[in-house]
């Protein structure tokens, strides 16, 4: 499925399958960052997050992990693995359409962690409540995104 599709024409109860996993689309965030690029997140209702970068083409599957995760000297351990710091951002959600596990308006510092084997940790920190969420997950690409008859 091509970003363009994902972001502008699913539907929520939209079912997918994105790496093989079902994900059914519940809502999207519009998510500006300070830079000023746009991040797309899309939701579904165990929690689940597809994050989109058009400009990137980068499309990432995350799922909430089930435990408080805290980085120490840029490294994150998650499932018995060390997951090095790779990217951070900050932005603010700028749109909500749908259900999403984010709220319009809220800021939320983003922190990427990745191990040799290129999973990720995600954590976001909404800045106003101080809040940590923790996803791990991986990139996917357009071909893993599949719409289910």
């Amino acid at each position: 499925m091509k970003i363009e599709e994902i972001l502008h024409h699913l539907k929520p109860g939209t079912e997918l399958m994105i790496a093989n996993r079902p994900f059914t689309y519940g809502g999207k965030a519009t998510v500006e960052l300070d830079g000023g690029d746009l991040r797309y997140w899309l939701f579904d209702a165990d929690g689940n997050m597809l994050s989109v970068s058009p400009d990137d083409e980068e499309l990432m599957l995350f799922e909430p992990v089930g435990e408080e995760l805290e980085p120490e000297d840029d490294l994150v351990t998650y499932d018995g693995r060390d997951h090095e710091f790779s990217y951070d951002d900050a932005g603010r959600v700028a749109t909500v359409e749908g259900e999403a596990d984010v709220e319009e308006d809220a800021r939320y510092k983003i922190a990427d962690y990745e191990d040799d084997d290129g999973a990720l940790v995600r954590l976001l920190t909404n800045e106003d409540t101080e809040d940590v969420y923790a996803y791990t997950g991986s990139v996917v690409v357009e071909d893993d995104i599949v719409a289910v008859e």
